[in-house]
């Protein structure tokens, strides 16, 4: 568990941030994470969002907990295996379901832990600041003139659709960009959330253009105009 809790630290995602990037409480996450409760399918697609990973290897693993847990929970315990062995009759449901519930819940801790590690890799800390760059949240805003437009460091888009709840470099370029624009989104984290957007949509109404909080060719256009 300590190593767990490491790796989530390096990577930014706090149980906080896990609550305001997704419809589950910090308790929630708190109990998915150290395997006291088998997570929904809901949240393990919602944590694979905010990683930019494919939520399917972590559904396979989810579902082979539950498989586990339906198993065990039907099979009769063996001498010597039962960890309600011993206990007063009626302790051993509920030590039974402790039991379970910690078994199924360390599948999917290790695949919570892979993806730690992978965001971790893509975005490794630094150690300081070099040039125009500094480091804020994950990514770093590096900006750069070419062509009479402005560059971040992280994508070099001009048409690429980013919208709420879109993450990856475009989000961040975008975060950087409106933080050039002195429109801060919070952490550039890229993760285009509701205050990403609500920064986007202001804006867009700054230049009269609609007002949709979607970044496309006509919104890139407005981030990367050089003033």
């Amino acid at each position: 568990m300590g190593q767990l809790r490491l790796l989530k630290d390096r990577s930014g995602l706090s149980l906080v941030s896990l609550q305001a990037k997704t419809p589950f409480s910090g308790s929630s996450w708190e109990r998915y994470l150290n395997g006291k409760v088998l997570p929904p399918e809901a949240a393990v697609e919602a944590i694979a969002r905010i990683a930019g990973e494919d939520a399917a290897p972590l559904l396979e693993l989810r579902d082979a907990a539950e498989r586990t847990w339906n198993t065990a929970s039907d099979a009769d315990s063996t001498a010597g295996s039962d960890p309600a062995r011993g206990a007063p009759e009626a302790e051993v449901p509920r030590i039974r379901g402790v039991a379970l519930s910690v078994a199924a819940g360390a599948l999917l801790l290790s695949a919570v832990v892979s993806v730690l590690l992978v965001m971790d890799a893509r975005h490794p800390r630094a150690g300081g600041r070099q040039g125009a760059a500094a480091r804020v949240g994950k990514y770093t805003c590096t900006y750069t003139r070419r062509d009479d437009l402005v560059f971040a460091g992280n994508s070099t888009t001009m048409s690429h659709r980013v919208m709420l709840n879109s993450t990856g470099p475009d989000a961040a370029e975008v975060q950087c960009l409106l933080l050039r624009h002195k429109l801060p989104p919070g952490d550039i984290d890229g993760y285009f959330g509701s205050h990403t957007e609500a920064r986007v949509k202001r804006l867009q109404r700054q230049d009269h253009v609609p007002a949709d909080g979607v970044v496309g060719e006509q919104t890139w256009a407005l981030l990367r105009h050089v003033e």
